[in-house]
């Protein structure tokens, strides 16, 4: 029993040498950082630094603010004093993680707009489709009743064509959106969510440092509306346009 008594109180001192050993060795570095605990050689730290850095998560921070994170990483990733490492690491993280709020603000923003568009849809495609018959109406009897009005067809011929591309480019949006289902459109993104999100992050960013948090949606609500016209004008074809609601012009 005593033998035993004895080991054991040998590895407890073992232990605590060797965790004040390493605390003290140049080579090794420790800190904590919320819930997490780095140690190990700085190297190894560093490469757990920029694991999370390059973490998807983060992919979206707008690349003007990846550039400031570069630049502490690098201060983190230059410094050979442990002391000295430690304090520009928890700069490098209090940085990071403060964007991490942004983000998911970003996200929530994002699925809300996707959200709204989706209800907005048919609504809109009828709305679309009758300024296109009205538009289509008027031309139709002013060629009839002032056949020599140049001027007033011309613009007619102008909200005519308008109305169409309209109606037929918001048809294509619409295929895509109602493909959206859930968070996941936002968190798994297809290539257009991918980009819009990339173009308008800084843009978010700004807002919210203004105190303009209020504003976010109606403003990502415009500004999607407008990227997926521009995406669909060279995928449309105007003269395939087929009328769902109203059969007769």
């Amino acid at each position: 029993m005593k033998f035993l008594t004895s080991i054991l109180v040998f590895l407890i001192i073992y232990q605590s040498y060797a965790q004040q050993r390493e605390s003290a060795s140049p080579n090794r570095y420790r800190f904590s950082y919320k819930s997490n605990t780095y140690k190990g050689t700085r190297v190894e730290i560093t490469t757990q630094l920029r694991t999370l850095k390059n973490n998807s998560w983060f992919i979206n921070i707008p690349k003007e603010k990846q550039t400031v994170l570069n630049t502490l990483f690098k201060k983190v990733k230059e410094q050979p004093i442990p002391r000295l490492y430690r304090k520009r690491a928890i700069i490098f993280l209090d940085a990071l993680y403060a964007y991490e709020k942004f983000l998911i603000l970003y996200d929530n923003a994002v699925y809300e707009v996707i959200q709204n568009l989706k209800q907005d849809m048919r609504r809109l495609d009828f709305k679309f489709e009758r300024q296109y018959t009205k538009a289509k109406r008027i031309l139709d009897r002013t060629q009839k009743e002032d056949k020599n009005n140049v001027q007033k067809i011309g613009f007619l011929q102008k909200e005519l064509h308008d109305s169409q591309i309209k109606l037929v480019s918001h048809r294509w949006m619409k295929k895509i959106i109602e493909r959206y289902n859930g968070m996941d459109a936002v968190k798994k993104p297809d290539k257009f969510i991918t980009e819009f999100k990339k173009i308008e992050a800084m843009n978010v960013f700004i807002m919210i440092e203004e105190k303009e948090i209020d504003k976010i949606n109606s403003y990502l609500e415009n500004q999607i509306i407008d990227f997926f016209y521009k995406k669909s004008i060279p995928e449309i074809d105007p003269d395939k346009l087929e009328l769902d609601y109203i059969d007769k012009i």
